[in-house]
C-alpha cells in the first residue's frame, strides 16, 4: 500500500509555496537573459602591440603598458581582449593591501621579520612586492572569514587611491571591535569591472534558502536578499558621462570551502559539484575557482590534517573531471584550482626549519601554543618567529605569517594571492576564448599550472617584473 504525504495548507505554507513558484519562474526567465547580456567575451583586436617577452613560461606574459588601464569606466574596451592584467610594485610605491581590513586582529604590523629563506635575494622577491589589478570582469568571492580577509586584500588591489568610496558594505556584524562583512561590493573597479564578497559558512544548496537571511556569524540558510542585493546593485560611471549600470551577474566565483564550519566528511564531491552548478544558475558564472584548504585551527592533529588533504584531493578530482557544456548551452565552463594549501605549507616548512623543528614530515604543524588568550591552540610554525620555551604563548615572538593560527597575514601573502587569482582568470578570459576541445582544455590546464607554479609557490619574482608600469597578463595561448 502506498502512503501519500499530505501537506496541510495553512496561510503561511501557502505563501511559502507561492513564493517558491514565483522565485523559480523568475530565475528561469530572467537569469538566461542576465547571463547573456554583455557577458560574452569581447572581440579580440590586433595583437601587434603586445610585447611577448616571456620571462619563464608561455602562459605569463609581459605586455605593452596600455593593456593595463587606470580608467574605471564600465564601458572600457580592453585592448587586444586582455580582460584582466596586473602589475607588481615596490611597497614604497604601492602600499600593502590592508586598507580595507575590518578585523583589528587580522593586522600583522610591527612583527618579527620573516626567516632569511623567505626574504628577498639577488634572485628575486618572494613577499617584497604588492599587486594591483585592472579588469572589466565581474568577480564574486564566497566563503568564511578567510575568504573575507583575502577578498579585502583583492579590493585594495582593484581600488586605487581616491576610489575607496566605490566600496560598499551592505551587511555586517560586530564581535567587539571586530567587524565582519557579510556582503560587500566594489563597483566600478579599475578597468570597469565589479568585485563582491558574500559570506556564507556553508556551501550553497538548493534546499537551504530563505527569502530573507540575517547577517550572522553562522548562517543556516542562504538568503535571497543577499543574492538580489548583488544582482540589482547599481553603480555610476565616475567619468563625465555619469551613466548608471547594474551588476546583473558575475563572470567568475572564487570559493573558499568553509572547512571548520563544515566537517571534512560533509565536503563531499557531490556537494562541491552542486555549488558549481548553483553558482551558474544564481549569478551566471562561467568560471569557478576553488582555493585549496590550508592549515588552521580545525586541523590540530595529524588525523584532522588527513581530512584536509582529502578535501583538497576532492577539489582536484572535481576540477579535472569537469566537462564544459556543449556550445550554446548554459553552464560553468571551467573549474580551476588555486593551490593555496601547497603555498602556505611551504611557508610553514621554511619557518619551522628556521625556528628549529624537524620538517622532514608535517608533524611539526601540530606543535601548539599553551596558555594563550584564544579558545583554540595556535600552531607555533604559523604564528611564531621563534621556538617558544615549553610552547608557552607568552614566549612566542609573533611573526608576519599568521596573526592568530586561523587567518593569514594579508599584508604578506595578499599580493601573491591576488596575482594568482588575476593570473588564473586570465587563463580563461584573455585573448581569444578557449575552444571546447581536449586540446583547448589542456591549454587552460597548462596556464593554470603556470600561474600556481609562479604565485602559489616559493618561486621568486624577478626584479624586472616589478615597477616601471611593467604589465603582466596570462593566456592559454602559448608563444611558439
Amino acid at each position: 500500500m502506498h502512503v501519500i504525504d499530505i501537506m496541510i495548507i495553512t496561510k503561511d505554507n501557502y505563501r511559502r509555496f507561492v513564493f517558491a513558484i514565483i522565485f523559480i519562474a523568475i530565475n528561469i526567465i530572467i537569469l538566461p537573459f542576465r547571463i547573456k547580456s554583455g557577458f560574452d567575451l569581447q572581440q579580440s583586436g590586433s595583437s601587434n602591440d603586445i610585447n611577448n617577452d616571456v620571462p619563464y613560461s608561455n602562459s605569463i606574459k609581459i605586455s605593452a603598458p596600455s593593456v593595463y588601464t587606470d580608467t574605471y569606466n564600465p564601458q572600457h574596451v580592453k585592448e587586444n581582449n586582455i580582460r584582466i592584467s596586473y602589475r607588481l610594485h615596490d611597497p614604497k610605491d604601492e602600499p600593502r593591501p590592508d586598507k580595507f581590513l575590518s578585523v583589528d586582529t587580522f593586522f600583522c604590523k610591527d612583527r618579527a621579520d620573516l626567516p632569511p629563506s623567505l626574504q628577498s635575494t639577488d634572485d628575486g622577491k618572494l613577499f617584497d612586492f604588492t599587486t594591483t589589478v585592472s579588469t572589466n570582469l565581474n568577480i564574486l568571492f564566497m566563503g568564511d572569514s578567510l575568504g573575507h580577509q583575502f577578498s579585502q586584500g583583492w579590493e585594495a588591489a582593484v581600488l586605487g587611491k581616491g576610489f575607496e568610496s566605490n566600496r560598499k558594505v551592505h551587511m555586517k556584524y560586530n564581535v567587539g571591535s571586530k567587524q565582519f562583512d557579510c556582503l560587500a561590493s566594489s563597483a566600478p573597479i579599475r578597468g570597469g569591472g565589479v568585485s563582491a564578497f558574500w559570506r556564507y559558512t556553508k556551501l550553497l544548496e538548493r534546499s537551504r534558502w530563505a527569502k530573507i537571511a540575517p547577517c550572522f556569524v553562522m548562517e543556516r540558510k542562504w538568503g535571497e536578499n543577499f543574492l538580489h542585493t548583488l544582482l540589482d546593485l547599481k553603480y555610476t560611471d565616475p567619468g563625465s558621462s555619469q551613466q548608471q549600470y547594474s551588476v546583473n551577474g558575475f563572470h567568475a566565483v572564487v570559493i573558499r570551502l568553509p572547512h571548520g564550519w563544515m566537517k571534512a566528511e560533509e565536503l563531499t564531491k557531490e556537494r562541491i559539484k552542486e555549488v558549481i552548478i548553483f553558482c551558474q544558475e544564481l549569478v551566471g558564472a562561467r568560471t569557478v575557482i576553488f582555493t585549496t584548504v590550508g592549515l588552521d585551527n580545525n586541523a590540530i592533529t595529524a588525523d584532522m590534517w588527513k581530512g584536509v588533504v582529502k578535501i583538497n584531493q576532492l577539489i582536484h578530482e572535481v576540477a579535472n573531471e569537469w566537462k564544459p557544456p556543449k556550445d550554446g548551452q548554459d553552464g560553468v565552463q571551467y573549474v580551476l584550482v588555486q593551490e593555496f594549501s601547497d603555498f602556505t605549507s611551504k611557508i610553514l616548512h621554511e619557518n619551522g626549519k628556521h625556528i628549529g623543528y624537524n620538517t622532514t614530515s608535517n608533524n611539526f604543524f601540530f606543535e601548539r601554543l599553551v596558555g594563550g588568550s584564544t579558545s583554540w591552540p595556535q600552531s607555533i610554525p604559523m604564528v611564531c618567529a621563534n621556538k617558544p620555551k615549553d610552547n608557552l604563548d607568552s614566549e612566542c615572538k609573533r611573526n608576519k605569517i599568521s596573526p592568530d593560527g586561523i587567518h593569514w597575514c594579508v599584508e604578506t601573502l595578499g599580493p601573491r594571492f591576488t596575482a594568482s587569482i588575476a593570473c588564473l582568470l586570465g587563463c580563461v578570459y584573455n585573448e581569444r576564448p578557449p575552444d571546447s576541445t581536449p586540446e583547448g582544455l589542456a591549454s587552460v590546464r597548462k596556464c593554470e599550472k603556470d600561474c600556481n607554479d609562479q604565485f602559489m609557490s616559493l618561486k621568486r619574482v624577478t626584479d624586472n617584473w616589478i615597477g616601471n608600469k611593467k604589465t603582466l597578463y596570462s593566456s592559454k595561448i602559448s608563444n611558439a
